[in-house]
């Protein structure tokens, strides 16, 4: 019997980030997995748009657009009655929200989830902190003003000490050199322009912003948290889905997807970096496992002025390396290749950052400026050099995690495994060590194919009756398939 479904349903939620991929595969297996949820017992933050109040913006990039929602609803017609949509913004004083908004979350709300961030590794510094870390003390300021709450997740990154790289990371908040009240304030009172030119010295040996801001926002958590039921779980590079809510399940170019979907495609043929080196993926439903039985345990056992952190990560107990990412991602697409593919699939990775710029030059750029030399003589506008450049960029921004390793401890996510029942053990399967790198990369591929580059559309048109859920009997033949060889 399960007793992690019971403490779902019986929780009025507040959640930030629900419209990113994250959020979108939390939502669905939060209704399907508790079909007890009270009318409005989940509310959203969304940020609403000149043309689309919140709620509109989130029916229709949600409700009408978003593949899997309408998966859930083919289940779950009545799903859309759990959820509450306010408007507002976590990078805006009181998260945004009117004061009849405040008051009703504080008055009501029992569980938040904190999920909401900018992601870019080359943000605005000024604007990755208004929105990592100012938004983050926001939310703990509603947090510390809620009247029932018994529990609260904040999702971080196993990167927020990517500077440790070499050596085993364990599940805590490290010691800084710095007063981060300081360096917060310093930034927030700089222009955008300001925080540009001073963002190398501010980062240090940091990546980028991103790491950077959500380090800093662990140090505000821990410094602020009081007595707060409150845990942090920190994701490593989030990946396709391994079987919820579809194998394969990505709609966005999320982590390392943006670089498997342009070698694809075959105008992607090297990165800089080591092949020998992990490359911790994790795919996104183990994830969302991780923090619903979070949310569960934090209550059970409440932490009082501790903080538990617990990562979702597979470095330290099934690793996985770049040289295994490309072997897989190459096979497959030679073998099944997206049907917008326009060269022949290949990538080698280069370690010295200069022979890279010239290998990418040689193999990208000047292929390019070939093609869009062909399309102005053909009277269509060029951009494909345009391409290599953006691709280029984002080699350069992947190089940190591809030319180095970590090896992130699971300790507190292995104790909190080994205390699920059986039941729940099948509700929210995130051991790490189930996971077949061999099975997921093909699912992952074939994902990018179907959902991002939404070559599933083209499949819709062949099935008899359409609707909203296509290849539902398939899928899920495929999926007792692919289990059976676990």
């Amino acid at each position: 019997m399960s007793v992690v479904v019971p403490f779902l349903e019986n929780q009025t939620f507040f959640i930030t980030g629900v419209t990113g991929f994250l959020g979108k595969v939390l939502l669905v297996k939060l209704i399907e997995t508790c079909p007890n949820l009270k009318p409005n017992s989940i509310c959203v933050l969304v940020r609403g748009k000149k043309e689309l109040s919140a709620s509109d913006r989130f029916d229709k990039d949600l409700f009408n657009d978003s593949y899997i929602i309408q998966y859930l609803l083919k289940k779950r017609p009545d799903a859309r009655k759990c959820i509450k949509v306010i408007d507002g913004d976590v990078a805006k004083s009181k998260l945004g929200l009117t004061p009849s908004d405040y008051d009703w979350v504080c008055n009501n709300a029992t569980c938040i989830l904190h999920m909401a961030a900018t992601t870019n590794f080359t943000e605005n510094l000024r604007l990755a902190f208004e929105i990592n870390i100012m938004g983050t003390k926001r939310v703990l300021a509603l947090a510390k003003s809620c009247k029932n709450l018994v529990s609260m997740v904040y999702v971080s990154t196993c990167y927020t000490n990517a500077t440790r790289h070499g050596g085993e990371i364990r599940e805590k908040v490290y010691p800084i050199n710095f007063d981060p009240y300081a360096v917060i304030q310093d930034v927030i009172a700089m222009t955008p322009e300001e925080a540009d030119k001073a963002t190398p010295h501010i980062i240090g040996s940091h990546p980028n912003t991103y790491t950077f801001s959500k380090m800093l926002a662990e140090h505000i958590v821990l410094e602020e948290k009081e007595n707060i039921p409150l845990s942090i779980v920190r994701p490593s590079i989030i990946g396709g889905a391994y079987r919820y809510p579809l194998e394969g399940w990505i709609d966005s170019y999320i982590g390392a997807a943006g670089i498997v979907a342009a070698s694809s495609l075959g105008v992607l043929h090297g990165m800089n970096g080591g092949g020998s080196n992990t490359v911790d993926f994790i795919p996104v439903d183990f994830v969302v496992d991780l923090i619903l039985v979070t949310l569960w345990h934090t209550k059970e056992n409440p932490p009082g002025e501790r903080l538990n952190i617990y990562h979702s990560a597979t470095s330290s107990r099934n690793p996985y390396t770049w040289e295994h990412l490309r072997s897989g991602v190459v096979g497959y697409y030679r073998r099944r290749p997206p049907k917008r593919n326009v060269g022949p699939v290949w990538v080698l990775y280069v370690q010295n950052p200069a022979l890279f710029y010239l290998y990418h030059f040689l193999f990208t750029r000047l292929p390019a400026t070939l093609q869009d030399t062909k399309r102005v003589l053909k009277g269509e506008s060029p951009k494909m050099v345009a391409g290599s450049k953006v691709l280029y960029k984002a080699c350069s921004s992947l190089s940190f995690f591809t030319l180095h390793s970590w090896a992130f401890a699971i300790h507190n996510t292995q104790a909190l495994w080994e205390a699920l029942g059986p039941e729940d053990s099948k509700l929210f399967p995130f051991d790490v060590t189930i996971i077949n790198w061999e099975i997921w990369c093909p699912l992952f591929c074939e994902g990018i194919k179907k959902y991002v580059f939404k070559e599933i559309e083209l499949e819709k048109k062949k099935l008899v009756g359409g609707g909203a859920v296509v290849g539902k009997a398939k899928e899920e033949g495929r999926g007792n398939t692919m289990r059976s060889k676990l």
